[in-house]
Parts: structure tokens; sequence; C-alpha cells
């Protein structure tokens, strides 16, 4: 999946459409309300003098207080053969006293990847983990090859193709590039511990940090107290092919429609996904459309590549795209090409950069240690060979409704298959035994990023293993605070670290409902009230804002409307210009998401004038003139509008953070 991430960089620099994709990913980190970012602000006791780190000294960032800071150097090739010792890695170290005393060890916190940095969030950490930190140190440390010491092969920006990329990037690092393993960060994690003074660990791990946990478990296992598994990768790596991701896809899709939700909109989720992926087989792409943040209507085609890759990414990252994908589906399967089209156009936030995100990392990683259908040291001619071979042996059942050859299209082969083989010879694998300790597995349900039947294959492993499942959530469950993640996995991490047993989430109700089919004409909208135009009118305009609520609450796509015009401004002062959400009603004015209240003025072929609108959690009024005529209506507020206005104001307090990654 990550193939995108690198790919899609290296093809806007060389200039070279290799894999044909017309969307780009939605920031590998969308934003979202980080879960309880604010909280950890809290005056912590001053450890005594000498129970501070050697070399640690308090943190100078207002976002880390309460942490120290340091830096543990490690080789980069522990054993010499490769890499003189004397070339090392100084790891940035944040380190955060337990709030009584440390009588429980401490808790180490991994980001995911690889390449994601992982101080940038200690923050985060100390607030997802707040229910252990009273008896335990908090240490946040970035992984080798990330953060400062983000890895990078800046000479190859001058490749004219991706493979030539691949292959110079390669040579640039040279022998190096072969010591960026899950398991040379797991020896580092124990290098930490050394450092910080402590003997026993738990480690906290969000998607690929799930891995190297499991690996640290393995190598030392007197060192590890237990282990907390958010988003989990398989005990064996990610699989060359996804296969675990084509499978989950039909039941995360049956997951979202849960509870009957998808009433109106779809029986059948997956179905109309399969005819959806069909259709762009036999056409080659469905053409698409979306509008831009300047508010001007833009053309885009996806092929079943970008479907799989938007199912299998962008889908497990944001509650509303998940709330919009059952209804924008039956929309282009009718022919409507904006609803699906909004949801595949490019992010309004910005690029991430590599110190936050290091793709160079990945390969180095992904590489050496993923388990490919040839030997190292094959050629080029050989790998291809092996590859047509295992991919061939799969049955075609596995990628339904998709193909092998979009399994081909996404994979890290694409760019392994260039990668040299490590010289020396380097053996990324870890052959001991789980621990018999105590872990914990969060698995979203919508999540086909990590699908959580890679969870229930490392829960198998381990006997002492719990496993909650969370409903209407996505990747990184501790941050996914849309559901009712902040109370369910808040209890379920309490539970555990208190040593008590842990609760299901079968409550967790979602943020936002799947929503209904988006009307492509004015014709379609239900009257509010009144009869005739004026009531559709009152109901495109209700449907208008609930459609730009939603917008700006998520963390991707352009902060537009549905089919045309645009909005700027925060959530408690949006200004809405040209916006078209129902053909033919174009609204203008102001919205107040904190609040409820709009201003708006409304013209096109709908009726025309003013009104005011109060949103409140149970009834919104609608006052004001619509063709000359007054009115002065109360309606029930829908179901995604009535949460906004209950939990919004609670959220405010947090401020806008990123996901940890897979």
């Amino acid at each position: 999946m990550a193939r995108n991430r690198i790919e899609r960089r290296e093809e806007a620099r060389v200039g070279d459409r290799l894999s044909g994709r017309a969307c780009a990913r939605r920031g590998y980190a969308g934003a979202v309300l980080a879960l309880l970012a604010t909280s950890v602000a809290l005056a912590l006791p001053a450890p005594a003098l000498g129970a501070v780190p050697a070399g640690f000294t308090a943190c100078t960032s207002a976002s880390a207080s309460g942490f120290y800071c340091g830096h543990v150097v490690v080789p980069v090739d522990r054993s010499g053969l490769g890499v003189p010792l004397t070339t090392t890695i100084s790891l940035p170290v944040m380190w955060r006293p337990a709030e009584v005393a440390d009588t429980s060890g401490a808790i180490f916190a991994l980001a995911g990847g690889p390449g994601q940095s992982a101080t940038p969030y200690a923050a985060e950490f100390a607030a997802a983990l707040a229910p252990a930190l009273k008896t335990r140190d908090l240490v946040v440390f970035d992984q080798r090859g990330t953060g400062a010491n983000a890895l990078s092969c800046p000479g190859a920006d001058n490749a004219v193709s991706f493979s030539q990329y691949v292959q110079q990037c390669a040579a640039e690092l040279g022998p190096a590039r072969s010591y960026y393993t899950s398991k040379d960060s797991a020896l580092d994690l124990d290098a930490v511990r050394e450092a910080v003074g402590v003997d026993k660990v738990t480690i906290f791990g969000v998607s690929y940090g799930t891995y190297v946990a499991q690996l640290y478990a393995r190598l030392f296992p007197t060192h590890t107290a237990a282990l907390v598994l958010d988003s989990v990768v398989a005990p064996t790596g990610v699989d060359a092919f996804l296969r675990s991701n084509f499978t989950s896809i039909s039941g995360v899709l049956a997951a979202d429609c849960a509870k009957n939700l998808c009433r109106g909109i779809t029986r059948t989720p997956s179905s109309d996904l399969k005819r959806l992926v069909a259709r762009a087989r036999s056409k080659g792409a469905i053409a698409l459309r979306y509008v831009d943040k300047a508010g001007k209507v833009r053309g885009m085609e996806v092929n079943q590549a970008d479907l799989f890759f938007f199912m299998a990414e962008s889908y497990s990252y944001d509650a509303t795209v998940r709330a919009r994908m059952p209804g924008a589906v039956r929309s282009a399967l009718a022919g409507d090409p904006y609803p699906l089209g909004r949801l595949f156009a490019p992010s309004s936030s910005g690029a991430v950069s590599n110190t936050d995100l290091s793709d160079t990392l990945y390969l180095a990683t992904r590489c050496t240690e993923e388990t490919f259908p040839w030997s190292p040291n094959d050629n080029i001619v050989a790998r291809r060979s092996k590859l047509a071979s295992a991919l061939g042996g799969i049955a075609a059942s596995t990628f339904d409704p998709f193909t092998s050859d979009t399994a081909l299209s996404i994979s890290d082969v694409n760019y392994c298959l260039y990668w040299p083989a490590p010289t020396p010879a380097v053996d990324p694998t870890v052959a001991a035994p789980t621990p018999n300790v105590p872990v914990l597995i969060l698995s979203g349900q919508e999540d086909d990023v990590t699908p959580a039947v890679d969870g229930k294959h490392v829960a198998a492993l381990f006997p002492q293993a719990k496993v909650v499942s969370v409903p209407f959530t996505g990747h990184s469950v501790i941050t996914d605070v849309w559901p009712n993640a902040s109370t369910c996995v808040g209890r379920a991490l309490a539970s555990f670290f208190n040593g008590s047993a842990v609760a299901s989430c079968s409550n967790v109700t979602p943020f936002f409902r799947p929503v209904k089919i988006d009307p492509a004409s004015l014709a379609k909208v239900a009257p509010v009230k009144l009869t005739g135009i004026r009531g559709r009118t009152v109901g495109a305009v209700l449907g208008t804002l609930s459609d730009v609520t939603m917008t700006e609450l998520s963390g991707s796509g352009p902060t537009a409307g549905l089919r045309g015009g645009y909005f700027r401004g925060s959530v408690a002062s949006l200004r809405l210009r040209k916006i078209v959400y129902v053909p033919g009603v174009v609204v203008n004015g102001s919205l107040n998401l904190v609040s409820g209240l709009a201003k708006v003025t409304v013209r096109g072929k709908a009726a025309r004038g003013k009104l005011v609108i109060r949103r409140g959690k149970k009834i919104t009024s609608v006052k004001g003139t619509l063709d000359g005529k007054r009115l002065s209506i109360r309606t029930r507020t829908s179901a995604n509008d009535s949460t906004v206005a209950v939990r919004l104001p609670s959220l405010l307090g947090m401020s806008l953070g990123t996901r940890l990654i897979s």
C-alpha cells in the first residue's frame, strides 16, 4: 500500500506516471481531533535530581511539558561487518517520570511507518496512556532513520524513472541501507531501556510499531512486562500481496453498515463495490468529478487499483469518508460522478515532510526484511519470473472483486524488485518464541490498513492476549475520537493496566452515521415542513449545511461544496461562497458549527431568499423569506448534525493532530 506513498512523490519528481493513478493520498496523517491532546499539560512533580536519566534535561518545547529530552547513541551496524562500529546514530529520546512513583517500570511508545517519527506526538501518547502513567515512566523515541535522523537519498532526485530512482537511492545509501530493519529498531529500544535505567518495559505500539513491539518481546522476554498493540501488523510482517487486506474489505464495509445504519442507502455495500470495480475493469477507468478548494470543477479517472487503495488506506483513516462511502458508490453506479469524486479528490492539507515520515526509510526497511518470492541475490530477470509464478499460484478468489493485477500494482514488489541484496548478508528475522506476558490488542472494525484478522493471528501466539474489537472505528483506535473510542478504549486501557478484566466495546456508536445518497436534483430533495419548491429549498439548504459540516470536520479532501463553491474559516466562523450541494441551489453566507447558527442567502433555480438557521441538539429552527414569503418552521435535527451539536463543544479544547500511521 505504501507504494503509493513513495511512488507518487517520485512520480512528481521524475515526471513518470508509473501507476497511472489519478488520486493523491489524503495525507499520510490526515487532520483529526487528536485524543485528549491537551490534557497532558499537567503540573507533574519534579523528579528527584538523581532520578532523571543521565544526560537528560527538561525539554524546552511548550508541547513537551513534563518531559525530559536526551539522546542515546547506537551503532548503525552492531556486527561491524557491513558498516564500521564507529558509525553511529544519535536517537532523540523523551522521558516523562511517573506521576506518583515508577513502581511499574516504563511504557515505551512506538509510532507507525516504517518512517514516522514519534517524538512530535509525545503529548498525544501521554494522553492516550494516561491510565498507566501514575506508576510508570513514559519513553518516546524516534526510531533509526526517522525524525532528525531521517534517511534520505537526495542524489537520486535526478533519476528519470522510478526503477532508476530506487537503484540510485540504494547505491547512495551504501551498505548502511541494510541496517534499518525492524529488528535493528527493537535492539535500539533495548539500548534506550538501559539508558533510562529501567528493567521491565511495557511497549505500546501503533500500526507498524506493533511489529517492532512483537520483535522486542521475542528478543528480550525477560525485559518485557506487557504489550499494548493498536492496529496490529501480522506476526510475519506485511504480506507482499496484501492478501488479508483484500479478503477483509467486505467485512469492513459490512461493519460500516452494521445495526441497519445503511437502510435507505444500500442493502449490500460489498455488492455495490463489486459492481463498481467490474465497471472500472471493463472500461479501464471510471470518470469522476470533484470541486477543488478554489471552487472549480475538476475531472479525474480512477481504476480498480485506485479503488482498492482507497479502501485499504483512505477509507480506514477518516470517519467522514466511511460515512459517505456507501452512498457515494451508489451515486457513481447511478451516473452521478461528484460524491465519489470528492472522496478521491486531492487533499487540501500540505505535504508531509521527510522528517515527519521518511519514504527512504520505508524503502530500506521493507526491501530488506519483507518476504518476497525471490532470493535476495537473484537478478531482476529471475525476480520477475519468480514473482509471476508466485502470483499465479494464488487463487483468484483471494482478490475478489479485484484481480491479481491490482495486488501487483499496489505491492511493495514494485520498488523492492530493484533493491539490491544486502552486502554482507543480514538476517532481519527473529526466531525466538513469544513470551507469556499480558497483551492487549485493539482493532478497529473499519480498519483495512491493518485488518482485524492480523490482530487475531498475533493474539493466538500470546496465551494472555485480550482482543478488543472497536465498532465504527478505523486505523489507530486511540486517536479515533469520532466514535466513543475515548471512553470505550480508555476503559479498556485502564482495566488492562490495573490488572482487571477488560470489557468489550459492544456499545460503541458511530460519530457520523452513513449519509443518505446525495440528491442529484432539487426534485429528489424531500420538502421540509413546506410544500412545493419552498419546502424543497429548505431541505436543500439544510442538506448543504450538513454536508459542509462533515467536510470541515473531515481530515481529507478540499474545503469545497459537493458540486461547486468553497468555504473558508474555522469551525466557529465558516464563510460559504457559492456552495452548491444540490444542483441549482447556490448558498452563500456564514456557519458556526459550535453554536449551530447559520445566516445564508439562497439563489439559483431554487426559491430565492435569506434564511437564519439555528441547529440545536434535537430541533432545528429556520426563519426568513423565500420567494418573498416569510417562513418560520421547526424540524428535527438530523442524526449527524445532532451528534455534532452534542459533542463538538467538548472537543474544542483538543488540538488538531495527526494519526499514527501504518
